[in-house]
């Protein structure tokens, strides 16, 4: 019986060592994109589910890191702020600020952003003191919206679905023609990259015409374990890591992590770099995404 005990402590302690260490670093995933219609190569940073989360004083190791990537762009897909009441935003800010010094960025809604703006009543002014902060420096969060990254042939395009399109116990059906009416048409002679925050509704964003979708959400589903492959997103590996559940309580959900395919059409997830309402990590590091994107002709 004591060995029992003592087995079933380390596990805890173990269990408990893993989150804490996977939650304060992060890995860097990388992915590339070759077609006709980019004029010129574009190196993509992706952040997402930052929910203020900091790694080193003020974010240093993540500005380090993604200036020794020196992308052309940095794209923001929501939830960087945590929407709780009376929430501090100042390190966030001041992180941001960081990047906008020396990178363009495109900043776009998650849930959490559009929680502070449709509740005032629950979370005060808190997304007024956040939206003026950003301000002050130039930058604005796009809720739907198109960007063109000049003379790349890339067009970056926000979507922000509404609130009934995230909650926990309802199964939503979203249709192509709710985005064109929310965020405009997709332009077929640009590559587009959409900005939704929600990963579950890829077969509409797929159907919808944007060429790539980033997606974050998930974290990853929390705690990732071993899974046997199956289907073309397994990279021909027998054996692949899955997310086991969604801040929404979803179960072993679908769009949990990485590249994913449809129409001819692809979503790339990110595990993001911060939690909120499920605050551990377990296998599961934080994931900063960078994208290359490539003229078919090399040039």
């Amino acid at each position: 019986m004591d060995i029992l005990i003592w087995i079933i402590l380390v596990l805890i302690a173990s269990v408990i060592w893993i989150s804490v260490f996977d939650s304060n670093r992060f890995t860097v995933s990388h992915y590339e994109f070759t077609d006709a219609r980019i004029r010129k190569p574009v190196k993509v940073v992706f952040l997402s589910d930052l929910h203020c989360k900091m790694f080193g004083y003020g974010g240093t190791f993540l500005i380090e890191k993604i200036k020794e990537i020196n992308p052309d762009l940095i794209l923001m897909g929501g939830d960087m702020i945590t929407a709780y009441p009376g929430h501090k935003e100042d390190n966030t800010v001041n992180f941001i600020k960081a990047l906008y010094d020396l990178f363009p960025i495109v900043y776009a809604f998650g849930n959490h952003e559009l929680r502070l703006k449709i509740y005032p009543e629950e979370y005060g002014d808190t997304w007024k003191r956040y939206t003026e902060k950003l301000g002050k420096f130039g930058l604005g969060i796009t809720e739907n919206g198109k960007w063109e990254l000049e003379g790349s042939g890339v067009d970056i395009i926000s979507f922000s679905a509404e609130r009934k399109y995230y909650k926990r116990f309802e199964k939503m059906t979203m249709e192509p023609a709710y985005i064109r009416e929310t965020a405009g048409e997709a332009d077929p002679s640009k590559f587009s990259i959409l900005l939704a925050h929600n990963p579950e509704y890829f077969g509409a964003y797929s159907e919808y015409g944007a060429d790539l979708t980033l997606s974050g959400h998930v974290h990853g589903g929390i705690m990732r374990i071993p899974f046997p492959a199956m289907g073309k997103n397994s990279s021909g590996s027998k054996i692949v890591m899955r997310g086991v559940i969604s801040p929404g309580l979803k179960l072993f959900p679908k769009y949990d992590s990485g590249r994913f395919d449809k129409n001819g059409k692809s979503m790339i997830v990110s595990r993001g770099l911060g939690t909120h309402t499920i605050p551990v990590r377990i296998f599961n590091p934080g994931d900063l995404v960078v994208i290359d994107l490539k003229p078919e002709n090399g040039v």
